[in-house]
């Protein structure tokens, strides 16, 4: 039996209309944030002016520097006794070059919005005014949280760590995500897990300092480098059941200074991902014993630091289904969808989703550029669907 009053049927084209018609200023907002992206902790200037935003709406008290001093959070209808629903937008940017040539492309040299974060700050913003509006109808006070430090730092950690959960009151949480690569405007979720264990890796190899012209009086870590990219490989491919999902990646390597100098380190950093934890601790334990095997056979050595970033995010079976019910009501049966496996994404919404009944969300922009691509953009035409969308949860859950 449905959980919901059919008269939530009339209420998404209402709230589309609405959104419709406030369409320039979230886009602005957007381009604003993407113009002026900042990295994990520094996010300053987009801290400064979310909190304008939400200091001149209606009703929305407004909180900065909780857990961590760029986080900002809105409530509205605090004087409401009811656990509050609260919507999360990341806020961080990526530290890479845009390619988009877009006319409000970054102004900030090798950093980018690459991921969407503009958007969802954006969108968030727009169902903050929406719901403004319709304050008196709420049920329940609604915690709009602009979050620091999505990407790999853990601002979210931070932010549980300092009590938020407890501190607003909050019995639910929703997260949502734009995420390229599923059908233009469609709504993606599940229960259960959503998104994969996400950790992270830094690799030290030490050699011998030698000129380039005498390799042989000296011993090359960049050469070392390239048989332990290779060995990570091996052990996801022969090291594992096939049918674990295991990935390994290095995204970043640096050593040396010179053309013509055979350097005395070289540094690797990457992520591993998995969705049960035995495998994970197998991932860690083999790094940690293969890594400098491989370079002492080349007369190096090797350490491994390894951390565990973050948990799965997991969905509430209950509070997924009520989310996926009002989704086949707003964006219509045929556009709401169940993920048949998690992500092998990382995600710090987990650590949300382990202190309350919690739902992370997909709101598919089609599209051919992948997340964290120097060309990736969000259609402007997708975020006051998204603001109508959160909108509506806040209203009908």
């Amino acid at each position: 039996m449905k959980d919901f009053d059919e008269n939530f049927a009339a209420l998404g084209p209402e709230l589309l209309d609405e959104a419709e018609g406030m369409a320039s200023d979230i886009i602005a907002w957007r381009r604003e944030f993407h113009q002026f992206p900042e990295l994990a902790f520094e996010e300053n200037l987009t801290a400064t002016r979310v909190a304008q935003v939400l200091e001149s709406t209606k009703g929305i008290k407004v909180h900065r520097g909780f857990g961590t001093p760029t986080s900002v959070i809105g409530v509205l209808r605090g004087d409401l006794s009811s656990p509050a629903l609260m919507l999360r937008a990341d806020m961080d940017a990526l530290a890479m070059e845009e390619e988009t040539g877009l006319p409000f492309g970054s102004c900030i040299p090798g950093i980018m919005h690459g991921c969407g974060h503009d958007g969802h700050m954006a969108s968030l913003l727009g169902a903050a005014q929406i719901l403004s509006d319709r304050r008196q109808t709420l049920s329940r006070p609604v915690v709009f949280l602009f979050q620091p430090a999505e990407e790999g730092k853990g601002g979210a950690r931070k932010l549980t760590e300092a009590k938020l959960i407890s501190s607003f009151n909050i019995g639910w949480a929703l997260g949502i995500h734009f995420w390229p690569g599923l059908p233009y405007g469609q709504f993606f979720t599940r229960p259960g897990p959503i998104t994969a264990l996400s950790d992270k890796f830094h690799i030290e190899i030490q050699g011998v300092g030698a000129h380039a012209a005498t390799p042989h009086l000296g011993i090359d870590p960049i050469m070392i480098a390239a048989h332990v990219l290779l060995g990570l490989e091996h052990l996801v491919s022969r090291e594992f059941d096939p049918l674990d999902s295991v990935v390994i990646s290095v995204g970043q390597i640096e050593s040396g200074e010179a053309h013509n100098i055979i350097p005395e380190r070289a540094h690797l950093w990457g992520t591993a991902r998995a969705f049960d934890t035995a495998v994970r601790d197998r991932i860690q334990q083999l790094m940690e014993s293969t890594v400098p095997d491989i370079c002492r056979a080349f007369r190096g050595t090797g350490n491994v630091n390894y951390w565990r970033n973050y948990p799965q995010s997991i969905n509430d079976p209950n509070f997924s289904a009520a989310v996926t019910e009002r989704a086949s009501i707003f964006f219509g049966e045929d556009m709401a969808h169940i993920l048949e496996r998690p992500l092998l994404a990382g995600e710090d919404f987990a650590f949300y989703s382990l202190e309350a009944p919690s739902c992370f969300m997909l709101l598919g922009t089609g599209g051919e550029y992948g997340l964290h691509h120097p060309k990736y953009d969000v259609p402007e035409d997708l975020l006051y669907l998204a603001s109508a969308w959160e909108a509506f949860l806040a209203l009908t859950l």
